[in-house]
């Protein structure tokens, strides 16, 4: 059984420093999550640090009751506890030790070369297309009808699927952010604020724009048959209309329908088991003005800002953050939100058929189980009694409620990159400034974060806590407040007027979201769940990074 949480032990999960990280998981995901982002993250980022040459060994994550923590690992020295040297060490090793010299090497390779498109070419030419075709195989099959052997066979499979794409996706995150920080440090340099990197990625993310355009697509199609999307009320009106409607709905719930769209966790819900959402998408798709964001003046600006004789530079490496920034948001639906919501489907149905043997109390059980456990009850007497799902229940229960401290482990100072060779200072640098720009520092007054946009903002708060509870009430022009945003938020903050989130940075996904849609938005807005009541009129003020209660 579990134990009481009234005072939980918080012991760091390893060596180094581990920081809390609030604005990717909600607290205490299931055991089938926990695993695949352990392993995930930590191959996948080993394979891009090996790759571009960092002077890191990694990225870990750990889940400490229930809550998300992360450390960089170091190159060397990373398996126990170290003081870090002092800078003349630094120095001398950077240029005697033979991991230090063999990054260093692959660094100035990846520089030269720009190694980041190839892995971009890779994405657009190979690993897309396959992962596309092979998640909308997976889409195809219709789990309510097959046998217990054939779904245990069709679990196996897509866990397996999801232990190639999880490590794939924080692959790629080294590529499609390394270009971006790249941009960021080139700015501080010639005297600029690193948030000026992003006044040249405006309209540099297609895929940001492009379920909003193809809910606008369905709602062409019922108003070409002569229905005003206004007045849909459900998906077989939508059908009703025309057998273009019909034809374009199916296709985009084909694509889009099995994805996680409330959140990261296989307990969050996929589009299809939100039909009102989908409709109220649709509507809102065809009432919002169609924003067109058109890059060559913001670049043009920024351009004539950066000293004469580093124009070329920047020419070159704003192109390469502007090639790699669609991906940031392209990757994770296909990659995890997609093939994740598919494991949901196919679990729902395990934990229908478990209840009714009576092996789970309730369907929704299935979530305290692992892919090996939730097969082997399904063909088998084998597998975890009611008492022990129980108590897992109750333990990620009291996990959620927890406060998680910031940090476990002593404060740790960044390495003096200025001792480094070349090559490996630029690299580290561009990984301390995107894992810094994830997470806002904490602001000194509440209401106050990180301003994204030109000019003030001021409509009604829609304070919600998922996607699902903001698709399903949030209208058109009402300001989004939330603990923090995901790509399952892309559909509703595509008509939102303004996004407030308790939590994230720079390179988070609402800031990311906010600048491709121009929308006005602060970012680790502190105490904006608990200091906005809902409906309340509310400034968003992106310049002053402040938001204003009014009414």
């Amino acid at each position: 059984m579990t134990t009481p949480m009234n005072n939980p032990t918080w012991e760091k999960p390893g060596p180094g420093t581990w920081e809390h990280d609030a604005s990717h998981s909600g607290a205490a995901p299931g055991p089938i999550l926990r695993d695949l982002f352990e392993q995930g993250l930590e191959q996948g980022m080993a394979d891009g640090f090996a790759m571009f040459g960092a002077p890191l060994k990694t990225m870990q994550m750990r889940w400490v009751n229930g809550q998300f923590y992360r450390r960089l690992v170091p190159l060397i020295g990373g398996n126990r506890d170290m003081k870090a040297p002092p800078a003349p060490v630094l120095w001398l090793a950077t240029r005697l030790h033979p991991a230090f010299r063999r990054q260093e090497k692959r660094a100035r390779e990846s520089f030269e070369t720009r190694r980041w498109r190839d892995e971009l070419r890779r994405w657009e030419e190979e690993w897309k297309p396959r992962l596309v075709k092979e998640n909308l195989a997976f889409t195809d099959v219709d789990v309510a009808s097959i046998s217990d052997s054939e779904l245990a066979g069709h679990l196996d499979d897509l866990h397996a699927h999801l232990r190639e794409t999880v490590p794939l996706h924080f692959r790629l995150h080294v590529s499609d952010m390394g270009p971006l920080g790249d941009l960021m440090v080139h700015l501080e340099d010639w005297g600029l604020g690193r948030d000026d990197a992003f006044r040249a990625l405006v309209a540099a993310s297609p895929a940001t724009r492009a379920p909003a355009a193809q809910l606008r697509r369905v709602a062409e199609a019922v108003r070409d048959a002569g229905v005003d999307p206004a007045t849909i009320a459900s998906l077989d009106e939508v059908r009703a209309a025309s057998p273009e409607a019909a034809n374009r709905l199916d296709e985009y719930l084909r694509f889009h329908g099995a994805r996680l769209t409330t959140g990261y966790d296989l307990e969050d819900r996929t589009l299809s088991e939100l039909p009102q959402v989908v409709v109220a998408s649709i509507r809102a798709a065809a009432a919002s003005a169609v924003y067109e964001p058109s890059a060559d003046d913001a670049l043009a600006a920024l351009r004539e800002e950066v000293p004469a004789e580093h124009r070329a530079t920047f020419d070159e490496v704003a192109e390469d953050a502007r090639l790699s920034y669609g991906l940031r948001d392209e990757n994770g639906p296909i990659t995890f939100e997609w093939p994740a919501g598919l494991l949901r489907r196919a679990l729902l149905e395990t934990g229908r058929r478990l209840a009714v043997r009576g092996r789970l109390a309730d369907g929704g059980d299935i979530f305290e189980l692992t892919v090996d456990e939730v097969t082997g009850m399904l063909v088998s007497d084998a597998g975890p009694d009611l008492g022990e799902i129980a108590a897992r229940a109750e333990e990620r229960r009291q996990w959620s409620a927890l406060e998680a401290p910031p940090l476990l482990g002593p404060e740790e100072a960044p390495p003096p990159v200025s001792v480094m060779p070349p090559n490996l200072g630029r690299i580290t640098r561009i990984v301390l400034t995107v894992v810094s720009a994830l997470e806002a520092d904490k602001a000194a007054e509440p209401l106050t974060g990180t301003g994204i946009g030109s000019e003030p903002y001021v409509g009604t708060a829609r304070v919600v806590h998922d996607a699902g509870e903001a698709l399903a009430s949030v209208e058109p022009g009402d300001v989004i407040v939330a603990p923090y945003t995901a790509p399952t938020y892309n559909a509703v903050l595509a008509v939102a007027g303004a996004v407030v989130t308790e939590e994230g940075g720079l390179l988070c996904h609402a800031a990311v979201l906010a600048r491709e849609l121009g929308l006005a938005a602060v970012i680790g807005a502190a105490d904006a769940m608990d200091r906005i009541p809902d409906g309340a009129t509310v400034e968003v003020d992106p310049v002053a990074g402040r938001v204003r209660v009014l009414a």
